[in-house]
């Protein structure tokens, strides 16, 4: 494959990629708006996918990979910082952004999950001393062929891995699947 080709086909995966994200909300102020929103998520994923693992992680691929990043977007004002980056995922609505999320693994995997193993964390460092703030429990379903997260909520405070359960499963609409539930709490890393 030549290079023209492989831009090609990079092209129609960040198109399909960007697809499955077009109905998600912005709720930046439409006039306000110095970064579009494809051109945030398509950053955070490419970012990722070259192995960042933090927003600073992300923003400093962005500065380094604008010309990379401007073969997909315009990126005319380049990328956000570490800060307004930031900003701009926590302002996003978590269950539409999980919506999309679990579509674009849905297609992108593209086939069914045998077993998908639903498992609750309690996420280290989330919590801090003296009870100023409780620690953030999640369950997280995983295709095990498929060695891919495909969705995970947060459980709400004062709550159980029970009550966030039928949640996950009604978000991923899991058809013909076997799905297993661990019973032993875990520590995630």
């Amino acid at each position: 494959m030549d290079g023209q080709e492989a831009d090609c086909g990079a092209l129609g995966e960040a198109v399909v990629f960007l697809s499955h994200f077009k109905d998600l909300p912005d709720p930046r102020q439409r006039g306000k708006i110095v970064y579009p929103l494809d051109e945030i998520l398509l950053l955070c994923l490419l970012a990722v996918l070259a192995g960042a693992e933090t927003i600073v992680d992300i923003a400093r691929f962005g500065e380094k990979k604008l010309a990379l990043l401007r073969r997909f977007r315009p990126y005319r004002d380049a990328t956000p910082s570490h800060d307004h980056l930031g900003d701009i995922l926590a302002s996003l609505e978590a269950e539409a952004f999980q919506r999309c999320f679990v579509a674009w693994v849905a297609a992108f995997t593209g086939t069914l999950a045998e077993v998908i193993a639903i498992d609750g964390k309690t996420l280290r460092r989330s919590y801090q001393k003296k009870g100023a703030k409780l620690p953030i429990h999640m369950v997280c379903a995983f295709a095990a062929r498929q060695r891919l997260v495909l969705g995970q909520v947060k459980v709400a405070e004062k709550s159980n891995e029970i009550v966030a359960i039928p949640k996950l499963l009604a978000l991923l609409e899991i058809e013909g699947a076997i799905v297993t539930i661990d019973a032993r709490r875990g520590v995630v890393g």
